[in-house]
């Protein structure tokens, strides 16, 4: 059974699927590359590009799952990865780790002013 606009539609509207969708891409190295053309790891680039190809091929596979309005207007799936995009940030799970708390006591030590 392949594939299909259906599946990827059902996937879409899944806020796990577009976190695990972002993480792919991020992992893919499509979103910034750390390897200089100069360092051993330049030597790797083939590897790295079969990466962001696949990477790629996983942001159109995900984005068949838009409407045809927005693959039309959209056909290189940036819709798509603003979407992963949005709901990795605004996860409950990262607004939780990034609470802090109040600790006023730090402050004690300093000189008052008056």
């Amino acid at each position: 059974m392949p594939f299909d606009a259906t599946d990827a539609e059902f996937l879409l509207s899944r806020p796990e699927f577009r976190r695990f969708l972002f993480s792919a891409i991020q992992s893919a190295g499509i979103l910034g590359q750390t390897v200089s053309a100069s360092t051993a790891q330049a030597r790797d680039l083939g590897h790295l590009e079969g990466r962001r190809a696949l990477g790629f091929e996983l942001l159109m596979l995900a984005h068949t799952g838009q409407s045809e309005a927005v693959r039309g207007n959209d056909p290189d799936g940036i819709t798509t990865l603003c979407l992963s995009l949005t709901e990795t940030l605004n996860s409950k799970d990262s607004h939780r780790d990034r609470r802090r708390t109040r600790d006023n006591a730090r402050y004690d030590e300093l000189p008052h002013p008056g």
